[in-house]
């Protein structure tokens, strides 16, 4: 594969990065002519993902008389797209159906936008539902699954290391930014991290958004039609449906995740509930059902925000990076599913499980994968719960720590050099 060529490097004015990081419009330079001022430094907490950054009610109802028109456009196109794919039986048809139809427009110049807290309204639902199913003997079951899910998220890091490794020698852009992109952490933290340590955030941000929407796409048809055997979940919550205990149950979702995203706990809109609904059900407390067309409301709203994010200017200006960042995706993909058929061999888990478990998605979008299929909700929770914890507080001294083993290497060659044959002219 060649190389980005150095007379791809140019500078104009800013862009908006998905609508979240701001940054001069600079195509990727090789890791040898990298110069961190390129890039700037004005990172801006904006959503990049549907599982969540740290957003604040002013920025979502910010210029959203401007983007009312795109807002419209989505919704009447993404509804028809969700009832077309329902229609077909395709899996999770609510959420793929609007992400591909929105994004497709979007790549093709017809400008929308997901509808202000479209991402919190979809988790505070995908988290109250996911509650009901944390009852003692699943809590149980699942600290008994602890050592695979320690093993799943090393795994994860060394998979992340791999596709890091290949997308720098496929593309040439720097060690440090590849690395950033490939870790499955989020968007926005795994760009807030290459920013602090001098990386390149176009390239993390691109990678990202194709690996989730890779992965989204992929996972749920593979499970669907490929034939591996689905195991539904041994427990499926049976409660009754109780709309004067549900709104207020939903609502104080809502004010539980504004308070915790406020303080910068990222996915607080679906974490909150999950956590205190677990506390309710395991305690005895009866919450009640989420009805079906809330669930599919929230695949609509996550299908809506992953297909905005696809803005024509962006991915137009950042095209050389593209089938590289695509490479990564698929490499980073097939061998977690690999890990995840490993684990589920050694650990005697369901592979259907395990897949979802070990996918590098949003932690938003595996879980209503896993919930639409009904394959072991609580432990895929679990898993990428655990993963994403560790992730994102990991990552840096991961990082730190590689880097330095990877410094002293040039040094010793550098003496090594410097000894009696040293004159030799390389």
């Amino acid at each position: 594969m060649r190389k980005i060529p150095h007379s791809s490097i140019r500078e104009s004015e800013s862009v908006d990065l998905m609508g979240g990081i701001f940054l001069p419009a600079v195509v990727f330079a090789p890791a040898n002519r990298y110069k961190k001022e390129t890039l700037g430094r004005s990172v801006r907490s904006r959503d990049l993902t549907a599982s969540g950054s740290n957003q604040s009610s002013m920025n979502e109802f910010a210029k959203v008389g401007e983007r009312m028109p795109g807002i419209l456009k989505a919704l009447a196109l993404g509804i028809p797209a969700g009832y077309l794919f329902h229609h077909l039986h395709t899996p999770i048809p609510w959420m793929i159906g609007p992400m591909v139809a929105v994004a497709a427009l979007n790549l093709f110049g017809v400008q929308m936008h997901s509808p202000p807290y479209a991402r919190q309204m979809g988790q505070v639902i995908l988290g109250s539902a996911v509650s009901l199913y944390f009852t003692p003997t699943v809590v149980r079951a699942l600290a008994a699954n602890l050592p695979a899910i320690v093993a799943a998220t090393v795994a994860v890091f060394i998979v992340a290391g791999l596709g890091a490794l290949i997308l720098s020698r496929a593309s040439g852009v720097d060690g440090k930014s590849t690395f950033f992109a490939s870790v499955p952490g989020g968007a926005m933290a795994m760009a807030v991290l290459a920013d602090r340590y001098g990386a390149q955030i176009a390239p993390v941000a691109v990678a990202h958004s194709l690996r989730v929407s890779v992965v989204v796409i992929l996972i749920p048809f593979a499970l669907t039609y490929g034939g591996f055997p689905l195991e539904a979940s041994a427990y499926r919550p049976s409660v009754p449906l109780d709309y004067s205990l549900l709104a207020p149950w939903l609502a104080v979702g809502c004010v539980l995740g504004e308070v915790s995203e406020r303080f910068r706990f990222n996915n607080g809109y679906l974490l909150m509930p999950i956590f205190f609904g677990a506390a309710l059900t395991v305690s005895g407390f009866q919450l009640s059902a989420v009805p079906r067309w809330m669930t599919e409301f929230a695949q609509l709203m996550f299908g809506l925000v992953l297909g905005a994010r696809y803005e024509r200017a962006f991915f137009a200006r950042y095209k050389l990076f593209i089938p590289f960042a695509l490479l990564n995706s698929f490499f980073i993909l097939v061998a977690s599913v690999a890990a995840g058929a490993l684990l589920a061999w050694f650990f005697d888990l369901p592979i259907a499980t395990m897949i979802i478990a070990t996918s590098p998605g949003g932690l938003a979008e595996m879980t209503i994968t896993a919930q639409a299929l009904q394959i072991s909700v609580p432990l895929v929770v679990a898993f990428h719960l655990f993963r994403v914890v560790v992730v994102n507080i990991g990552t840096q001294y991961i990082y730190s720590f590689g880097a330095a083993l990877l410094d002293r290497r040039p040094s010793r060659v550098k003496k090594q050099a410097r000894g009696p044959t040293s004159t030799t002219q390389l």
